[in-house]
């Protein structure tokens, strides 16, 4: 949004490609909220490898916002590769109703207060957090060097100085909506429009291999009864839809759920991803290469939105009437 180039890299294998490109600002992902933490480790070593850490103006250990996942086991490994002076955990998102107050996450989408400071095996400091301009406070005080662990509240106010950057992309008409997330603020954003467009069930991840609904649609995953553990029901979600993807070739694909992103990028074969802005706080919109052409992406945690986020984006895609063009 500061108008800096950025380009992710999914896999480890995939950093040369990114490296090659010279971005500003360069994002990694380790895929690895869900397995053990021996293994968190072992991938986040691997990511760090080739790369001269110190260089780097700036660090930012992402995290998700209601701090899930190997937190204390990653952040073990980039302490090790940095040795920061001191480490500031900040996961608070005000504009979304998520704040830390006496060391304690809160707000929307918290079912019960977290201790921050708790989910590390390290000294961290946990600055309070209710509005965005205690971000700036905290970052005014913080010491050169500092490791900073937090989610996108924390990553705007770092870039704050350099506001602007391009405008929004507009949305287009053969949008392709994607949930694999069975959490109530997703299926709630998706029963709000349920009765405008038409919604495809997955049960158990499987897509009826002869369905080919009008654009823009949705489609969702269900419990089929199978019993499936998520990973399981993921990668099978994840063929599914890209065999669907590769059927209707919309413009734009929109996934709510991060296990069933890395899914189904996975299965269309896209390990880098251009950021270009936000449709909407916590959507992030890339550009890929896709199977046919280049492909919108916009990725969604299962717990973030309003319930009128959806119903939004499909007025506003319907209002679009065209497909997406790159510039």
């Amino acid at each position: 949004m500061a108008g800096r180039s950025v380009v992710l890299a999914r896999r480890a294998d995939a950093l040369g490609d990114v490296l090659a490109q010279h971005p500003d600002v360069i994002a990694l992902s380790s895929g690895s909220r869900e397995c053990s933490a021996g293994e968190a480790a072992r991938r986040v070593e691997a990511m760090l490898r080739p790369l001269p850490l110190k260089s780097f103006d700036l660090v930012i250990k992402k995290v998700d916002s209601r701090l899930k996942g190997n937190i204390d086991a990653e952040m073990t490994v980039l302490c090790k590769a940095l040795d920061p002076p001191q480490v500031i955990a900040a996961p608070a998102i005000p504009s979304m109703g998520r704040t830390v107050e006496s060391g304690r996450l809160t707000g929307s989408g918290v079912a019960q207060p977290i201790d921050v400071a708790a989910r590390f095996a390290m000294p961290v400091h946990v600055p309070d957090v209710v509005v965005d301009a205690d971000f700036d406070a905290a970052i005014a005080a913080a010491p050169a060097g500092a490791l900073w662990v937090g989610a996108r509240g924390l990553s705007f106010a770092l870039a704050r100085a350099d506001a602007g950057g391009p405008a929004v992309p507009a949305l287009p008409a053969d949008m392709l909506i994607v949930n694999g997330s069975r959490d109530p603020i997703t299926l709630a954003q998706i029963a709000r429009i349920a009765e405008r467009v038409s919604v495809l069930e997955a049960p158990d991840g499987l897509v009826d291999a002869a369905a080919s609904p009008a654009l823009p649609a949705v489609v969702t995953m269900t419990d089929g009864g199978g019993g499936l553990d998520g990973a399981t029901a993921a990668a099978r979600f994840g063929r599914s839809i890209g065999a669907l993807v590769r059927r209707l070739k919309p413009s734009m694909l929109l996934i709510a759920g991060g296990e069933s992103a890395n899914a189904i990028l996975d299965d269309l074969g896209i390990v880098t991803l251009q950021v270009l802005s936000e449709l909407r706080p916590g959507l992030p919109v890339s550009l890929a290469s896709g199977p046919w052409q280049t492909l919108q992406i916009v990725t969604k945690s299962g717990g973030f939105g309003s319930p009128e986020l959806l119903e939004e984006l499909y007025d506003e895609a319907l209002r679009s009437g065209g497909a997406f063009e790159e510039a």
